[in-house]
């Protein structure tokens, strides 16, 4: 059976605050895909690590001491219209991988513990995908309607709501036959991995690049070994 795991990426995504595009910042003085690539380094049960990027200078912003190799991907793929799924779709049609392992460059912290979990999970056949996720049991509302309670009975105790799941949007793994069947990087039986928000901290905004760094300078989360990169 063979796994792989790759991180799509896009050099100018998202121009940030500052008019820096927001894959070309450095956290602790390193450009963040170099801590995902570290990380999926880290974990025996990967074969390959791939970056899958239309732009061959992605090369320069990755240490050359990272294990990786490279796809070039067609430059349409780019568009803000495609979707991940499309995107999937067009690797696999170029890899024969058997499980698959999406990491989005932007979760510095996430362990290699958890990748493993989630391949476990699916490499078992009990589950056909998994992902990171947060578990919240508030009061949470959608589309200005409770969620998970009922304004026409007596508030609940906090501990007693049902939680509500929360995507945490970087890592998912699934096998090539659910992704055939559901064109999704999600099946029909996903393994959920609750983690916490250090752990599945998403670097996007200018103010998460800066709790990114505290942490970073803090040793709040010795799990990250900073010295392999």
């Amino acid at each position: 059976m063979k796994v792989c795991a790759f991180i799509p990426y896009w050099l100018d995504y998202q121009v940030d605050g500052s008019g820096k595009h927001k894959n070309l910042k450095k956290l602790g003085g390193k450009y963040l895909i170099n801590y995902s690539i570290n990380l999926l380094n880290s974990v025996q049960e990967i074969n390959d690590v791939i970056v899958f990027c239309s732009d061959e200078s992605i090369h320069t912003y990755i240490d050359k001491k990272l294990k990786y190799k490279f796809i070039k991907r067609d430059k349409c793929l780019d568009a803000t219209d495609v979707s991940i799924d499309m995107i999937i779709k067009s690797f696999l049609e170029i890899n024969d991988s058997d499980i698959i392992v999406l990491l989005h460059p932007n979760s510095p912290f996430l362990s290699s513990e958890t990748i493993s979990d989630c391949l476990q999970q699916v490499i078992s056949g009990k589950f056909d995908s998994s992902f990171t996720a947060y578990s919240f049991q508030k009061l949470a509302w959608f589309e200005n309607k409770p969620l998970n309670y009922s304004l026409n009975e007596e508030t609940p105790n906090l501990k007693s709501l049902e939680p509500v799941i929360i995507e945490q949007s970087s890592l998912y793994v699934f096998n090539r036959k659910s992704f055939s069947i559901n064109n999704k990087r999600i099946g029909n039986t996903p393994y959920i991995k609750n983690i916490n928000h250090f752990e599945g901290l998403e670097v996007e905004s200018d103010e998460d690049f800066e709790i990114a760094e505290l942490i970073v300078n803090s040793g709040m989360y010795p799990k990250v070994e900073y010295a392999k990169i």
